[in-house]
């Protein structure tokens, strides 16, 4: 498994977790409200779109670092014991 099957294989991942966790959380809470974009505030705005599906961005950035991460480590974990470069 090199790094490019890694890297795809964390972004079907993410995208599957990203899935699952805004759909649990449209059921529990309820659809989130219209989304205010504005251009004099980029910083919020890009906030509230990466709140958006899960409500929390800090715990999705998390959870989708980790997933990346554990998918290079097992990549490299495995490079490793065939002795490959």
């Amino acid at each position: 498994m090199g790094t490019r099957a890694a890297l795809t294989a964390g972004t079907v991942l993410s995208f599957a977790v990203t899935a699952g966790w805004s759909y649990m959380a449209m059921l529990t809470i309820g659809p989130s409200g219209p989304v205010d974009v504005s251009l004099h505030h980029l910083p919020a705005s890009y906030a509230s779109l990466a709140d958006g599906p899960t409500r929390n961005g800090a715990e999705l950035f998390a959870v989708v670092a980790f997933i990346y991460a554990a998918c290079l480590l097992v990549s490299g974990w495995r490079r490793h014991r065939r002795g490959g470069a």
